[in-house]
């Protein structure tokens, strides 16, 4: 009974989808990111912008089996329009945040941007 509470509880309590064009933008900068870091010179900043630390974050990708491999998060600030991308490897004292950047373009339905 405990249980179903707190699954109930936990479910209630979920934060709701992404807008699509957040899942756009998590896909297109995904595909710059790897267990070895960031194929971009983005910029940075010295931490995550605190109103964004405990918020959602949408993964886009994992460190693998890489030893040191680097795991990239993507952090919205939908008042802005723009995202943080969190790095981190290893100790978990090391990060580095790029941002702000900006949002990307949603896909027209036929596929062009």
């Amino acid at each position: 009974m405990a249980i179903s509470l707190l699954l109930a509880a936990a479910l209630g309590a979920a934060p709701p989808e992404p807008e699509p064009i957040w899942r756009c933008t998590a896909a297109h900068y995904a595909s710059f990111v790897s267990p070895s870091g960031t194929r971009e010179k983005w910029p940075t900043v010295p931490q995550l912008p605190e109103k964004l630390r405990d918020t959602r974050h949408m993964t886009l990708n994992s460190p693998g089996m890489m030893p040191g491999g680097r795991a990239h998060m993507m952090y919205v600030d939908s008042a802005a329009k723009v995202v943080y991308i969190l790095q981190t490897s290893g100790p978990a004292d090391s990060e580095v945040v790029f941002g702000p950047c900006r949002q990307s373009t949603a896909p027209k339905s036929n596929g062009e941007i």
